[in-house]
């Protein structure tokens, strides 16, 4: 009962939020820090390395923030968090969601295949400065949206640095 209102508090708040989305103005810089969001804790290494071998980016300058199940058991690290650490209106209960937040990146990129309401929270209060995914999750959250069927991370990658050269972002 409990997890449903706090659901629907979070969807409420997401959807006032997303409807009064800011506009952060890019500056003119090249991409020097990445955040990555992953709903798949296994796609870490292939992200990371994709992103290292075929984009310009090293891997020290690349941020992972991967939603995982809440378990008691599991200890807390700074890539990963949880439903848990959301609170009602989507309000940022761990110090590591809200460091995450309130850090400028230069691109967020969310790789999750299926609209995720926890995900989609931290994308919107992120405050990066170009944020990319694929378009059937949501395409409001986003500044430059790839739109492929099969979810492909490879596609996305490929796409993310054609339209990365042509705004000499890399």
């Amino acid at each position: 009962m409990i997890g449903k209102l706090k659901q629907k508090s979070i969807e409420k708040y997401y959807n006032k939020l997303i409807e009064r989305k800011p506009i952060v103005k890019s500056k003119n810089g090249k991409v020097k820090s990445i955040a990555v969001i992953l709903d798949n804790e296994s796609l870490v290494n292939v992200i990371q390395a994709n992103l290292t071998n075929k984009l310009p980016f090293k891997k020290e300058d690349i941020t992972f923030l991967v939603q995982r199940e809440f378990s008691k058991k599991q200890e807390i690290t700074p890539m990963f968090f949880t439903e848990e650490e959301l609170g009602y209106k989507a309000s940022l209960k761990s110090d590591n969601l809200k460091n995450f937040v309130k850090k400028e990146y230069d691109l967020l990129i969310n790789y999750t295949k299926s609209s995720n309401l926890y995900t989609n929270v931290i994308t919107l209060q992120s405050q990066a400065k170009l944020k990319v995914g694929f378009a059937e999750v949501d395409d409001r959250l986003y500044d430059l949206v790839v739109a492929d069927a099969t979810f492909n991370e490879a596609i996305l990658n490929q796409e993310l640095k054609k339209y990365l050269t042509i705004l000499n972002k890399i």
